[in-house]
């Protein structure tokens, strides 16, 4: 059992240790010809079809979210003569599904590629095409971007890094940090989004709820680095300024 343990982290050693290597659609999606395009994944099953097929859909899922993408945000919190505790929040980012039929009548995976542990695949939109310099397999550069040491500006565009540790499957950091991008995206973005990060004041004993939702539109993916020495994955996304909109925040009590 011990020696059995001990293989398990030799393993894990090695895997955490190879060299990580791309598709350049994957690290430099922005420099794609489309108007818009996006990545799916799915875990690298012993049916390899399967794996690619269940990517392409994930892939088309992610065209609609980057068309149309609700984010919804609550959190309540607990008043007293003593003061306000802050009793939690959640976070909910939905799409319109119904917009996925439509998707796949007018996409497919214009690409795929696998990787040690998961697949990848790019679906775009439209009759784009993908150039052949952009299919060449590369490693992950070794230094890091100016956009990781410095999120990019625009007069017209938000743009915003998401971050996420190693995890043991790498898709799900890749997930995470677009993930978290996204959040990012609806927090510079939504005016009314800061005031629910404002505690609640008040008198007497009660619980305050708080709703806001942040809708965006045609968000783009932009490029992805992660630092192979700390297990730090980065994903930099952008949508025009007038691509988002915030709805006020709706209050009640309870």
């Amino acid at each position: 059992m011990r020696r059995l343990g001990i293989l398990i982290l030799l393993l894990a050693g090695v895997q955490s240790a190879l060299a990580q290597y791309y598709p350049r659609w994957f690290i430099e999606q922005e420099n794609l010809p489309c108007a818009r395009s996006a990545v799916g994944y799915s875990p690298l099953w012993l049916n390899k079809d399967s794996a690619v097929a269940h990517a392409a859909r994930n892939a088309r899922t992610n065209l609609v979210r980057e068309r149309q993408t609700v984010v919804e945000l609550g959190q309540a919190f607990w008043t007293t003569e003593a003061g306000t505790a802050w009793m939690g929040g959640e976070v909910k980012v939905s799409i319109d599904s119904s917009a996925y039929l439509q998707a796949v009548a007018d996409t497919g995976a214009a690409a795929a590629s696998f990787c040690p542990d998961f697949v990848i695949a790019l679906s775009l939109d439209g009759s784009c095409k993908v150039p052949d310099s952009m299919k060449e397999i590369v490693r992950m550069p070794g230094d890091q971007p100016g956009w990781v040491r410095e999120t990019p500006q625009s007069i017209s565009s938000y743009y915003c890094v998401g971050v996420a540790p190693r995890y043991f499957y790498e898709m799900s950091s890749w997930e995470g940090a677009e993930r978290m991008a996204l959040l990012g995206l609806a927090k510079v973005g939504g005016d009314s989004l800061a005031a629910i990060e404002k505690s609640a004041a008040g008198s007497g004993q009660e619980v305050l709820n708080e709703h806001v939702w942040v809708v965006i539109r045609d968000y783009r993916v932009m490029a992805r680095w992660c630092d192979e020495a700390n297990g730090v994955f980065y994903v930099l996304v952008s949508v025009r300024k007038d691509g988002i909109e915030s709805q006020p925040v709706q209050t009640g009590m309870n």
